[in-house]
């Protein structure tokens, strides 16, 4: 197949894709040499038609960083190549990158083609690949009857083209502002309204790649600095920020597109050109940590945050607290950076601190047609489209969760709750399972993306089980085998030389808390636990961890353990089914916005000896770190670890510091004068049951926060009335 031919091919390819509207799948056959030379990759110089390419091959060199393949999102291409190939000398794993292609694949524009390279058809490499991650994408492949196929041993030259069939171009002058759907244009009110309506009303605006979202953000800023030109109007400064500079190429453009509608010019302050002057307002780009250190000195008139999936939960919730006006868009896949954390996560923060926000979803595609052949497939491979199946309602059972009486919640652990361990086999011979296990993995946990396909699929190690009532999918739970299996170089790791992947809990025992025999024990460490969010508050989740725990006892495990972003609630949950807190992590997480928690509970005799001896361990040190590394901790959380201290590794009050006490609460003797005594004395407290007050006295006297802090999350004057708070509790409390 001679170079020239391809090129004439190729455009011919994306002519007819481009009259339907769509995207255009191809999968390349051949070697390396071939495909380099039939797609003009030699050609060192880039040019603006040039391939993106994703790629670990060695002769196949990557146009981007494997690595950090998101920072392409809201950018646009016309053609990609993503390898299936690995190079002989790559040490990645030879599996497909499943959250890439399908972010990717996003970013590519009608008329787009996008090749996939794999050096053997694909019958010969389902029948020689061992991983059933490639098995299940492969046939994917193989089923997909808009996909073209080229082969280096193919007889013919190239494949026929289907006619095309001209369509109408993709405007409609029915909408207003230029908007080419009429959802695009409510989202542009949406925008609008959240600038000149009420304050402390942020707008969530998502969407699935390629429906406007970032060009609605652009046409609303542009159409607010137009109509600002009243007399005596002030200026309207529009602050824009993002994960990363490059994922807003689409919304600058649709800027300059919409700004030259209305004949109008603005100035570009700066080379990059992201930061744009008008008579009437401004448009700036501000990176995310930057715009919270200068908050207090700037005049923000609108926040638009894009790309917000790909952003920390905390940071959103950060700006959601010192803007009055933000409107956050994302997708709404869980394959960007914390993916679901924005969904699951952030929008629980927004109920509580605003509970007036509102959200807005585009589903009508701009960038390519309805049912896009490229869509519907990386939906399909990537389970994008796994849909949650509705369950019968419970006899006895309340739908709202928050009117079930402790009675009906027993009842409903009492029924017959099937668990059973799922084989990675049956997955693949079941697709339909598949997609059930993955919708209710994708509903209840927010780190859920298309890789988790190959964690099912191909990791060894890995046990999958899922609990059913009447033959209804109601919890789904994937664990991980850990422990010494092999003579690892445990020294190693101890000096953090090495890191062994798929070890979690023993290597953080060992790395983190000094535990040089945690090797010596086998772990099954839960990495996702989901109960259909129909059936959550009914007690099934304890339910279904009692069942894990008897398989973990029958297979000789010494611990089941679990690892996740810490909150009072979350951890509540697993304290009460029996887990010790083992470590609580130094930094928070970026999809959850919270500490991580290492959880254990012991199977075995040898177990719970060690398990004792590592509970203590952390309890010694935990109050000692709340005025350092613990103290961004949540006072709550902090009361909910307390609570459940090993009696053992309590503090003892001496005769004297009783003394101090009763001197603090008759005002004999200053707070600073006693406040060790007070911190023994709190940290007893804690495990008295909760009362709100306790939090007042964490933050004060455990976390050491400034006065300052105190009183304004207390609500507090000043120093006198914060210290009548703490006098007034203690002298209740203390007898």
């Amino acid at each position: 197949m001679p170079n020239r031919n391809f090129a004439e091919w190729l455009e011919q390819c994306q002519c007819q894709a481009l009259a339907n509207f769509q995207r255009q799948l191809v999968l390349l056959v051949g070697d390396a040499c071939w495909v380099k030379q039939l797609l003009g990759l030699t050609v060192q110089t880039p040019t603006k038609d040039a391939w993106l390419v994703f790629s670990y091959h060695q002769e196949i060199p990557a146009t981007i960083n494997s690595k950090h393949y998101a920072q392409q999102l809201g950018s646009e291409h016309n053609k990609i190549l993503f390898s299936c190939v690995e190079g002989s000398e790559s040490s990645t794993p030879d599996t497909i990158n499943l959250d890439a292609f399908a972010a990717l694949s996003g970013t590519l524009v009608a008329g787009g083609v996008m090749c996939l390279w794999l050096e053997n058809p694909l019958v010969q490499a389902i029948k020689q690949t061992d991983l059933l991650s490639l098995k299940y994408f492969y046939q994917q492949l193989l089923n997909n009857k808009e996909l073209i196929t080229l082969s280096q041993n193919a007889k013919q030259t190239f494949p026929v083209l289907k006619q095309a069939l001209p369509v109408a171009p993709f405007v409609n002058d029915d909408f207003l502002y230029q908007c080419k759907t009429k959802e695009q244009q409510i989202a542009v009110e949406h925008i609008i309204n959240v600038s000149q309506g009420h304050r402390n009303r942020p707008l969530v605006l998502t969407a699935d790649r390629g429906r406007g979202k970032s060009s609605a953000l652009a046409i609303a800023c542009v159409q607010l600095i137009e109509n600002n030109n009243g007399v005596g109007s002030e200026k309207i400064d529009i602050f824009i920020t993002a994960p990363h500079i490059r994922a807003l190429t689409v919304f600058y453009r649709q800027v300059a597109f919409s700004f030259a509608a209305w004949g109008t010019k603005f100035d570009s302050v700066n080379a990059s050109k992201t930061s744009i002057t008008h008579a009437f307002g401004s448009i700036t780009f501000i990176a995310v940590d930057r715009l919270i250190q200068v908050s207090d000195s700037l005049n923000v008139s609108l926040l638009l945050v894009d790309e917000a999936a790909a952003i920390p939960v905390p940071l959103l919730t950060r700006l959601t607290s010192r803007f009055s006006r933000v409107v956050f868009s994302s997708t709404v896949h869980g394959y960007e950076g914390a993916g679901r954390g924005f969904t699951v996560k952030f929008q629980q923060e927004l109920q509580q601190r605003v509970p007036q926000w509102r959200s807005f979803h585009i589903d009508e595609p701009i960038r390519w047609c309805k049912e896009d052949p490229l869509e519907n497939f990386v939906f399909e491979s990537c389970l994008l489209n796994a849909k949650l199946a509705m369950l019968p309602a419970l006899a006895g059972i309340s739908s709202n969760p928050l009117l079930l009486t402790q009675a009906s919640a027993q009842r409903s652990r009492e029924r017959e709750l099937c668990v059973k361990q799922v084989s990675a086999g049956s997955l693949i011979e079941d697709t339909d399972l598949l997609q059930q296990v993955f919708a209710v993995l994708v509903t209840a946990h927010y780190q859920t993306s298309p890789n988790d396909i190959t964690l099912l699929l191909d990791n060894k190690a890995v046990k999958l089980f899922i609990a059913t009532i009447d033959n209804h999918i109601v919890g789904v739970a994937v664990l991980l085998e850990e422990g010494c299996t092999e003579n690892f170089d445990i020294q190693a790791i101890a000096e953090n030389k090495r890191r062994l992947k798929s070890q979690f809990i023993p290597q953080s025992l060992l790395t983190h808390c000094g535990f040089s025999e945690s090797f010596n024990y086998q772990y099954l460490r839960i990495l996702r636990i989901a109960i259909h969010p129909q059936y959550h508050g009914c007690g099934f989740g304890t339910c279904f961890i009692k069942q894990l725990e008897k398989f973990a006892k029958k297979q000789r495990f010494d611990f089941i353990g679990a690892s996740f972003g810490a909150n009072a609630p979350l951890l509540k949950f697993w304290q009460d089914a029996d887990y010790q807190v083992a470590r609580i992590g130094f930094t928070q997480d970026k999809a959850s916005g919270e500490y991580s928690a290492l959880v254990l509970s012991a199977m075995s005799d040898r177990g719970q000896f060690f398990e004792r001896k590592i509970v203590n361990e952390f309890y010694h040190s935990f109050d000692y770190l709340l005025t350092d590394e613990y103290k961004g901790l949540t006072p709550k959380l902090v009361w909910q670890i307390l609570h459940h201290c090993p009696d053992k590794s309590l503090p003892q009050l001496s005769a004297h510091q009783v003394s101090s006490i009763n001197d603090f609460t008759l005002k004999k003797r200053q707070f600073s004068h006693c406040v060790k005594a007070l911190h023994y004395w709190c940290v007893i407290h804690c495990k008295q049951a909760y009362q709100p007050q306790i939090l007042l006295l964490i933050e004060r006297i455990l976390q050491k926060k400034t006065l300052s802090e105190v009183c304004e999350n207390h609500q507090l004057t000043g120093k006198k009335m914060l210290n009548t708070a703490l006098v007034d509790y203690i002298s209740q409390q203390h007898t």
